[in-house]
């Protein structure tokens, strides 16, 4: 330890990373927490430093994870009475979990598609002469002037589809021309997104993987939503908004951290039954972290977790939807 980084003889008396006054009988910063040395890094000094922030680290994921999985409610509490240093940060920790899911499901989703890919196209070559579009009436906009604005927009995405399934090649703006339809913003939005249609009906699978890329930004807004709808359910209780998302956080960290579990359950038996009872499982789990968080009787936290649930499900739907209207409208 004579020639360590901790030894007295390289101890400054001042820290050299925030500049705080220092005693030579002082270890670390009191202020920033940095060891108090000036000694030259070596080359075993840079990997002594690596390998105990990594153990460092390790170790608080295990304490984790251990707590989340095991202890359900108990992180949430700890962490929101002061007990931080020990955990992981629950907004990082979360976002490290739902990441690796995102990956594996898209992995996993790309490895079926590219099965079922050939099947579809060998499907679609032998509809895409079934698809008629002969009794459509390709009719300009001053036709359409006195239907209402839903029914003129219905009618014209349907113009539009039939007119380019005939017409890849042909510009926006030179099909509008021929179609007799203004120029405008909106039609040629409209146009744009009838040639999305078809290729949605053409390829669904590409649709599904982009819609399926958008769906991280989508849970991220999901998570404070159903955050407000716990804090208005739990109004009488101490805590603040933000201790109501830590523990949104944590219930759906160790919801992804499941479903990662029943993705590599699928990609080694083929089935989804473990998936099945993984979220089963997550259903109690779900209750139990509940009642331990907020304190209540069985029959209020049973009440308020059927009531959270249907709120849930709803809002799922919703949410879902929206993002599919949403990936639809850029696509």
């Amino acid at each position: 330890m004579e020639n360590s980084r901790f030894s007295r003889e390289y101890r400054s008396k001042q820290c050299l990373n925030c500049g705080t006054p220092l005693d030579l009988e002082d270890r670390y910063c009191h202020y920033c927490g940095q060891l108090n040395s000036n000694k030259k890094l070596s080359f075993r000094d840079f990997f002594n430093e690596f390998f105990g922030s990594l153990f460092s680290y390790d170790s608080r994921l295990y304490r984790t994870l251990n707590t989340l999985i095991f202890k359900p409610g108990k992180i949430s509490s700890e962490y929101i009475q002061g007990k931080r240093t020990k955990y992981a940060n629950p907004f990082r920790f979360y976002l490290s979990i739902s990441i690796i899911f995102f990956l594996l499901y898209g992995l996993s989703s790309q490895l079926n598609f590219d099965d079922e890919n050939d099947i579809a196209i060998t499907n679609i070559e032998n509809k895409d002469g079934e698809r008629d579009y002969s009794d459509i009436k390709l009719l300009s906009e001053n036709k359409l002037d006195s239907l209402g604005f839903l029914d003129k927009s219905v009618a014209k995405v349907e113009i539009y589809m039939a007119y380019q399934h005939s017409h890849h090649q042909e510009s926006t703006s030179k099909a509008l021309q021929n179609l007799e339809h203004h120029s405008t913003f909106y039609n040629k939005w409209l146009y744009k997104r009838a040639i999305a249609a078809e290729n949605v009906i053409e390829n669904p699978y590409n649709f599904t993987l982009y819609a399926i890329g958008k769906l991280p930004f989508v849970i991220f807004f999901f998570i404070p939503i159903f955050t407000l709808i716990l804090w208005l359910t739990y109004g009488r209780t101490n805590y603040s908004y933000m201790e109501h998302l830590v523990f949104a956080f944590h219930s759906q960290t160790m919801l992804f951290f499941l479903m990662n579990i029943g993705l590599i359950f699928k990609w080694t038996t083929g089935s989804n039954l473990a998936t099945n009872l993984l979220l089963i499982g997550y259903t109690i789990y779900l209750f139990q972290a509940l009642r331990k968080f907020y304190k209540q009787s069985i029959v209020k936290t049973f009440i308020k977790f059927v009531f959270l649930n249907v709120i849930f499900v709803i809002l799922a739907i919703t949410t879902t939807g929206l993002a599919v209207l949403a990936s639809f409208a850029v696509y």
